[in-house]
């Protein structure tokens, strides 16, 4: 669930529902939303090109496609996410016992 005063300050709508499908990042007059043009702006500056910024609302084939590209990376000595939950669990179990 998403803050509608979040969205309202990012994206001038109060709700996910009234995105639209696309759409441009605008600066409103609130830090947040000044914060992060600072950052995309950043990003842009720094490369000679850049693709648009695209949302992906989960349930939608844009937020599926998306999803599919992301890999978690396993660093040695480094639970990955798998392993630290069930870690976690058994650390759980033992202390319940």
């Amino acid at each position: 669930m998403v803050n509608p005063a979040t969205l309202e300050q990012i994206f001038g709508v109060s709700s996910l529902a009234a995105l639209p499908a696309q759409l441009a990042l605008e600066q409103f007059d609130n830090e947040l939303s000044r914060k992060i043009n600072e950052v995309v702006n950043e990003i842009r500056r720094q490369r000679c090109s850049y693709l648009r910024l695209r949302l992906c609302r989960r349930g939608e084939p844009s937020g599926d496609f998306f999803r599919s590209f992301l890999i978690e990376d396993k660093a040695p000595g480094v639970f990955s996410y798998e392993e630290f939950l069930v870690h976690v669990h058994r650390q759980i179990q033992s202390k319940m016992t």
